[in-house]
């Protein structure tokens, strides 16, 4: 910047330097002439190229079929080269083979491990206010989460949301002549549902409900955390842990159930609700059907909201939001904000709306257009808005594996190996250990 003084005697104005200084009402000292700003880069029309890696493992047509063709069809000069997540091309393997990542994407509760882990974290505020991105349109209980878990830094934003739902066989309901489930069930209505769609015919067994244990856990009704940041410690201690193991599980879990757990050694997946047709109901993701349609192309099925506990009606699952971050090594920063920036617009947002992807945004107008131009849009997509959000829990960089610590004692309990205590007992002085360890490393 030209920085001078000019000390006038007169009223008159003077050039300088090409700089037009306009006199001071003093009629003394100039007031300071800014420097001219760059004009902001429209990346629609730039070429320019970025990596991109979704952490959760999905392949390249994964994300193409649910972000890259967007992103691509609004910056045409834009080439992605996208890198799968596994075994040799982990975040912190890349990072260290000097690899550079522009966007990771993540469910909230993944992103924390490998982000941090890598050292790959970056702070987007001075992008976000630079490029005008309004945070106060966001649904605020996940802004505020997103914050929290940066200390007041913002190292992703979210793109996508996602609560559990439960989906169920039509066909098999017609088949056994039981009442399709409804919106706002309680657990002590699935619990009564379940004993009647459960079954053996034919030499056939059939179970009435599962659920996914690492999906359900993680997004618990009770904002159950899985570390506390306070103590530093996992909170499977916590008497609520039992009671979200009862409610879940153990009061669903059928003779049926515990014979096809046993002799298969893993709990009834969405497969037995489709493929096998063996289950009636299963607890899952509201993106489940979006992500791999071909997953339900043979079964007439819907959705209801998920049940609820009886002291606390309309209270859902905690959500669990897709994010996407600049990674700390990107080369094209401003690019990759540019393109954050448009999935998040209310444009793509009405546009994920309409193909059945919840919103981030906190606008009813984009809620209400949900799945109305998906190849589902005759399922009942209200109920995945039915229930209000649970508080979103503390996420730690623990949380994947103290994930995998506590969800196989489901198996243990329902095969009679140890009782629902004893399980969470071993389970917190595993977890201790465990976090202990990964400080050290």
């Amino acid at each position: 910047m030209l920085a001078k003084k000019l000390w006038m005697t007169t009223s008159l104005c003077v050039t300088v330097a090409l700089l037009a200084a306009s006199c001071s009402k003093s009629g003394g000292e100039t007031a300071p002439v800014p420097t001219a700003q760059p004009a902001a880069i429209d990346y629609t029309k730039e070429s320019f190229e970025l990596v991109i890696q979704d952490m959760g493992g999905g392949t390249e047509e994964n994300f193409d079929y649910a972000y890259g063709q967007y992103i691509k069809k609004k910056f045409p000069n834009l080439k992605i080269k996208y890198i799968q997540y596994k075994k040799g091309t982990t975040l912190v393997e890349l990072t260290a083979t000097g690899q550079p990542v522009d966007i990771v994407i993540s469910t909230i509760e993944n992103m924390p491990g490998p982000l941090f882990g890598a050292g790959q974290q970056y702070d987007m505020t001075d992008l976000i206010k630079k490029q005008q991105i309004d945070l106060s349109k966001f649904e605020q209980t996940t802004m505020d989460r997103v914050k929290s878990m940066g200390d007041g830094k913002i190292y992703f934003l979210p793109v996508t949301n996602n609560v559990q739902v439960l989906y169920y066989n039509k066909g098999y309901f017609d088949k056994v002549g039981v009442s399709y489930p409804k919106d706002g069930m309680t657990w002590g209505q699935l619990t009564e549902l379940n004993k009647k769609l459960t079954r053996n015919e034919g030499g056939s067994s059939y179970m009435g409900f599962s659920a996914s244990p690492n999906h359900i856990f993680r997004s618990n009704q009770l904002s159950m955390p899985l570390y506390d940041p306070k103590t530093q410690k996992p909170t499977f201690s916590d008497e609520k842990w039992k009671t979200l193991f009862e409610t879940y599980f153990l009061n669903n879990a059928t003779d049926t159930y515990k014979a096809w757990s046993m002799a298969k050694k893993k709990l009834p997946y969405y497969t037995e609700m489709n493929a096998t047709g063996e289950l009636a109901m299963m607890v899952f993701n509201s993106t489940f059907v979006l992500d791999g349609p071909e997953a339900v192309k043979d079964m007439d099925w819907d959705l209801v909201s998920l049940p609820v506990f009886e002291d606390k009606p309309k209270v859902g699952s905690q959500t669990s939001p897709k994010m996407f971050g600049i990674a700390n090594t990107g080369s094209n920063k401003e690019g990759a904000m540019a393109v954050i920036k448009y999935l998040t617009s209310l444009e793509m947002q009405t546009e994920f709306s309409k193909l059945g992807y919840m919103t981030v945004l906190d606008d009813e107008n984009v809620k209400k257009l949900i799945a109305t131009e998906s190849q589902f849009k005759n399922k009942n997509w209200k109920a995945v808005y039915y229930n209000n959000f649970a508080p979103l829990a503390n996420k730690s960089i623990y949380d994947t594996g103290l994930l995998g610590i506590i969800t196989p004692n489901i198996l243990k309990i329902i095969s009679g190996e140890v009782d629902v205590n004893t399980a969470l007992r071993n389970a917190q002085e595993q977890a201790e250990k465990f976090i202990e360890a990964e400080k050290k490393k």
